[in-house]
């Protein structure tokens, strides 16, 4: 593409100017730099940034609205790897300018100016939507064509292809960082000298409060990928993906345990299914014992032998949590009529850090590994433990949370369940978290809550009677 300079009448002309003059925005010097990098017609921005840096309001917003102003009859395609981004954040961020620009029509994903400029925003895996989005004819500035790609991480392969076709005047490629593959990954790094590249890190933003950084690295570490991807738009994994405890770690944990220390008793059962095996963790303290593990395809009868091991263990039915996803509901039914109403979790509920972890799966292991890190646990000596803990993969949700691999990934990478991994990790957790509602019966707020109803009822009750 050329390198046909913009040349302003005044310094409104220009897209940082625009942004401060016209739209009101008080901008960070990085952000001016990027926004006047427009000024330069052909150029391709990639921009990967930490969380929270503002680039939808500051920068997408902005250059939108600079170039169907200053452009008549110019073109702006914005397309996401989610459809929230777009028209839950984007296009908001838009409207709020509308008193600005009299006679502009702003829908919900969309914006025409009189003077036949027009934006569109989308999210899609078919190629074919970008299909008649391109330049004019002869000069770049005959019919202007701008295309955004906001949360470059998540869009599918195809649509970069797509938007290479179109032949656009300004492409620019933003998002927060994701796994180390990919078109936006790549525009960071083997292919940065078609880009112009930056990083936005949390240094470049004063509005992001110290507290709120200090919280992420007390709560996840300075090393955690959480915290290098969140606060240092970093990119993790050296092939999109990594695993969530590395050999080093369980090694280190396992070779140099900490002192032990008694404390609260926690069992967690996992349940066999197909070839899989029943596992029985346990946890006294900061201890970690394997105490059962074996494969029965008689669910009745390796609910007797549970049974038979909750009671050799000295158990209570409040200290065990089982795993009710697959198999595990109608076992863990089976055992309340048996009288053992154990604690049930369940793998795809809501995280307790639903902004960091996209289930409570990927918690638990996340959390779970970041103690064998710190060598706060005594782990179990055990070769197989040892594997499952150490090749299961984590990855990023479209919007940075941590996912873990799921269990078909990981057969069709040759590796079985990880049974005993789940069940380590998982009794490694606060028990309150999973206790069913029976044992929280005496909570304080909800003997309020239940008093207060009898009350509402009772004046209702009296207001009846007086009538």
């Amino acid at each position: 593409m050329s390198e046909e300079r913009v040349s302003p009448s005044n310094v409104l002309a220009t897209p940082a100017g625009f942004a401060s003059g016209i739209l009101g925005l008080k901008l960070y010097p990085w952000q001016r730099e990027e926004l006047n990098a427009l000024e330069v017609q052909g150029t391709k921005l990639s921009t990967v940034c930490c969380n929270e840096a503002g680039k939808t309001s500051y920068l997408a917003g902005p250059a939108i609205l600079w170039v169907m102003a200053l452009f008549p009859g110019s073109q702006v395609v914005v397309t996401s790897g989610s459809w929230r981004q777009v028209r839950e954040q984007l296009f908001p961020s838009l409207k709020r300018f509308a008193p600005i620009f009299h006679g502009w029509t702003f829908h919900d994903t969309a914006i025409t100016s009189p003077d036949g400029s027009r934006c569109v925003g989308f999210s899609t895996d078919d190629a074919g939507l970008f299909e008649g989005f391109h330049v004019g004819p002869g000069s770049h500035r005959e019919t202007p064509l701008l295309i955004i790609a906001d949360e470059a991480k998540s869009i599918p392969e195809p649509i970069f292809e797509a938007i290479d076709r179109c032949r656009a005047t300004w492409v620019w490629l933003m998002s927060s960082p994701g796994n180390a593959a990919g078109t936006f990954y790549k525009s960071q790094t083997e292919q940065r000298a078609a880009y112009r590249c930056r990083a936005v890190t949390v240094a470049d933003c004063p509005h992001i409060l110290q507290s709120a950084i200090d919280d992420i690295i007390q709560r996840y570490g300075p090393e955690h990928p959480f915290t290098r991807s969140s606060l240092y738009a970093e990119f993790t994994g050296e092939d999109g993906s990594g695993v969530v405890c590395t050999l080093a770690q369980v090694n280190m944990c396992i070779a140099e345990p900490p002192a032990h220390t008694t404390g609260d008793t926690s069992c967690w059962i996992d349940f066999a299914a197909g070839g899989d095996e029943n596992v029985i963790a346990l946890r006294r303290g900061n201890k970690i014992t394997l105490e059962r593990c074996w494969r029965e395809t008689d669910t009745m009868r390796a609910l007797g032998e549970f049974i038979m091991e909750f009671r050799r263990l000295r158990l209570k039915a409040e200290q065990i949590t089982g795993d009710e996803g697959g198999l595990g509901k109608p076992m863990l039914d089976r055992l309340r009529e048996m009288g053992w109403e154990v604690n049930r979790f369940n793998s795809g509920a809501r995280a307790q850090e639903p902004e960091a972890y996209f289930n409570r799966g990927a918690e638990i292991w996340d959390k779970g590994s970041r103690r064998i890190d710190r060598r706060t646990i005594i782990l179990p000596n055990d070769p197989l433990l040892i594997e499952q803990l150490t090749t299961r993969r984590w990855k990023r949700y479209s919007d940075g949370r941590l996912q873990l691999e799921s269990k078909e990934e990981m057969r069709k990478r040759g590796l079985k369940s990880p049974d005993r991994a789940d069940a380590v990790l998982g009794c490694m957790q606060d028990l309150h978290h999973f206790r069913p509602q029976s044992y929280l019966a005496n909570d304080p707020f909800e003997q309020f809550d239940r008093l207060e109803r009898y009350r509402e009822n009772a004046v209702l009750a009296g207001l009846d009677a007086g009538g």
